[in-house]
């Protein structure tokens, strides 16, 4: 019987646990299909360790993130369910009236929320199913791999987490629902519905002094934080601005009804048309009573949005260089931090490194290919061709004595730090052999003059002025006029980011006079086309390595395949490796950004909807009262739908201008100095916020409207 009576009110109370069961659907769904993200790597053909160990990091950053996400789920279930027992107050009172013990009456509850429990789990468990097969084909396109040989993937992981987590939750609601019930007296539940929440108002004008101060404290927070740009977090300047923005966003809330009231109350005739008295007061009073939510709302929104604009943003940040960054199959690095001259200025414990360094890259006039060859490379094996390219600094002329840097546009550390900054030398001929080996066309420097070569966004401005400069630039003690006023784009190494920028090609005798002074190449790269397909090229490579610069004891014990040193090779790079990490931060970062995202967003819509639920419930005696006064449904549905419309889109509309400028803060900060563009991924958040957002405020607007023409109608 007690089973057949749970199955009858969840029937009966449909519209109730619509919003309820709709988020629990949402997050079991959500739940599941980010949890078994690792499990796709078997639609994969996965060649390398460096993709297989992006699914497991990836696999372990959510599960992690997951913790969180189950606790915030969690909390939002504890929260939705006190809304639903308090709706059915007078219910269970009247249960008690005829007879039914307390106790059977909580394990009607108990009941009722175990079912409802299962359904949810078992419908969000298949809708996650169906939606992990989607998210395998975002991540083909993350990585660039066909899905050629697809097949359904179920994760027993995933599932058995999502079970073993939202098991534990439904208990926990279970419990809290038993003992909610079990401690409520027949007296306070029969009048439950003739109970009518007091009208909570403040002195309007003293409101608007504090909605004022909130206004100039919210100004401050930006105007710290738009100054200071990014900081670490644990700067104070940082600090100070997120406390401001907390301080701001509660005192907004706190004064935000009273404030509307004063301006209202201005306008006689606005004020006093229709049910706006009504309506505003109700808002009004509901606002005062839950600013801190509101407050705690606009937070999580306001992280929310920042969060998924951001974090599409910097997928954008790992995809756009990545063509530019394998043009190459592979390359070694080679560094000589130090001067020759310089060295007897070191630090004693670094004079005898640095000096073999030194010592072994001149021995062998610093050609890596030949040196790594005497000691077995063969690369006529596998590599069809290999280019090398040396960087060097001229010690005595830095950006700022040719440029003015301050003018660049740059922040003030910034600039200061490019004009201290040596001027980056290449010869003409190793630049020319990487542009043949790309199919570009050689640049003409002449016998006096130079190009300029950048790669990073940042040194745009830097690198025009160079072109565009009608002086001369004094380099090993000969003058040179820039030969074209264009900037070129050449990349000289397989990279994921570039950070070449403003580097002048000069021809090959300023280089060789740069040499005859006692300069070294403070860095090397040796770039190599395989004459085989990238799998074989970079095993072979990475054979050939190992065999030339074997690893000692300890490298060995931690799995380096090779010994690393400041010359010939201080690291690798392939661009397998490249496309494989660029893929692997793309999905990871997109993953988290949608997961975490999705969920504050369903988290923080369905506590507005539920609070907005609860004040409809509270007011049927205010609805029916305006029924009987002769108020038609029509003018209610309008009061309730502009009280929904307010309670949604407050705190919405001050998380949007939070992150406005977080978001531009970010922009100015990380995205343009890398030519990356955040209009997409705004976009994208403002498509996401108004199809989830939006999808619950109707809800809330439908069920809201339910339940008071229901009561209105019993009345009559």
């Amino acid at each position: 019987m007690r089973a057949k009576l749970a199955v009858r009110n969840i029937k009966r109370s449909i519209k109730d646990y619509a919003i309820y069961f709709i988020t629990l659907v949402f997050g079991v769904a959500v739940f599941y299909a980010f949890n078994s993200i690792q499990s796709q790597s078997v639609l994969f053909d996965l060649k390398d360790e460096a993709t297989e160990s992006i699914f497991i990091m990836t696999g372990q950053f959510l599960g992690i993130f997951s913790v969180f996400i189950a606790c915030v789920l969690g909390f939002l279930i504890i929260y939705a369910n006190r809304f639903l027992i308090r709706r059915r107050k007078h219910e269970f009172g009247i249960y008690l009236t005829l007879g039914m013990k307390p106790s059977t009456v909580s394990q009607i509850v108990l009941l009722e929320t175990l079912l409802v429990g299962v359904v949810s789990l078992a419908i969000g468990l298949a809708v996650g199913i169906a939606l992990s097969q989607g998210l395998s084909f975002v991540t083909a396109a993350l990585f660039s791999i066909p899905m050629e040989r697809y097949q359904f993937v179920f994760s027993g992981d995933a599932c058995a987490l999502t079970l073993i987590c939202f098991a534990v939750i439904y208990l926990v609601v279970a419990l809290f629902n038993t003992f909610t019930v079990g401690r409520y007296k027949l007296i306070d539940l029969l009048s439950a519905r003739f109970k009518n929440e007091k009208l909570k108002m403040r002195n309007p004008w003293v409101s608007f002094v504090l909605f004022v101060a909130s206004v100039v404290i919210l100004a401050a927070a930006y105007v710290l934080l738009i100054q200071n740009g990014l900081v670490m977090l644990d700067d104070p300047k940082f600090l100070w601005a997120t406390v401001l923005m907390v301080v701001g966003t509660t005192l907004f809330f706190y004064s935000l009804a009273g404030f509307a009231i004063a301006m209202l109350q201005r306008s006689k005739r606005l004020y006093y048309r229709g049910l706006a008295t009504f309506t505003v007061r109700q808002i009004a009073s509901k606002i005062n009573t839950a600013f801190v939510s509101l407050s705690v709302v606009c937070v999580m929104l306001f992280f929310s949005i920042t969060v998924f604009s951001c974090g599409m943003g910097m997928v954008e940040v790992f995809t756009s260089g990545v063509e530019t960054g394998t043009r190459y199959d592979a390359t070694l690095t080679a560094n000589v931090f130090w001067d020759s001259q310089g060295v007897e200025d070191m630090d004693p414990e670094f004079q005898e490194d640095a000096k073999r360094v030194i010592e072994l890259a001149e021995k062998n006039d610093f050609d890596i290919r030949s040196y790594l060859a005497s000691l077995g490379v063969d690369w006529d094996s596998f590599a069809e061709k290999t280019m090398q390219i040396d960087i060097y600094q001229e010690p005595l002329l830095t950006y700022g004595q040719i440029v003015d840097t301050d003018a660049l546009g740059l922040a003030q550390d910034r600039a200061a730090m490019v004009a201290d900054t040596p001027v980056q030398i290449i010869g003409a001929s190793q630049f020319n052999a990487l542009r043949e080996a790309t199919g570009e066309k050689p640049v003409d420097v002449g016998a006096h003059g130079y190009v300029v070569n950048n790669l990073a966004q940042s040194g745009t401005e830097l690198s025009e002025q160079l072109a565009a400069l009608e002086g001369s630039v004094t380099v090993a003690g000969v003058e040179l006029a820039s030969a074209s006023d264009r900037v070129y784009s050449q990349p000289l190494d397989v990279h994921a980011f570039s950070s070449d920028a403003a580097q002048l090609v000069v021809p090959d005798e300023i280089v060789d006079a740069l040499r005859s002074q006692g300069a070294v190449p403070y860095m090397s790269y040796l770039d190599i086309d395989y004459g085989v397909d990238r799998t074989a090229g970079d095993a072979a490579l990475m054979e050939a390595l190992g065999k030339a610069l074997p690893p000692d004891e300890n490298r060995a014990r931690s799995s380096f395949s090779y010994q690393s040193d400041s010359w010939p090779v201080s690291m690798s790079f392939t661009a397998n490796e490249v496309l494989a990490q660029s893929g692997g931060m793309r999905m990871l970062i997109t993953y988290l950004a949608l997961y975490i995202g999705f969920v504050f967003l369903i988290t923080t819509a369905a506590v507005l909807a539920i609070q907005q639920l609860s004040e409809a419930s509270d007011s049927l005696e205010r609805y029916r009262l305006l029924s009987k006064l002769g108020c038609d449904r029509k003018m209610m549905g309008r009061s309730l739908l502009t009280q929904v419309l307010v309670y949604f889109l407050a705190p919405l509309g001050l998380a949007i201008c939070h992150s406005v400028c977080a978001i531009g803060v970010m922009s100015s900060a990380l995205f343009d100095s890398i030519g990356v563009s955040i209009a997409g991924p705004t976009g994208m958040t403002v498509l996401l916020v108004v199809a989830v957002y939006g999808s619950y405020l109707l809800l809330t607007y439908g069920a809201a409207r339910g339940i008071i023409g229901q009561a209105v109608d019993s009345r009559r």
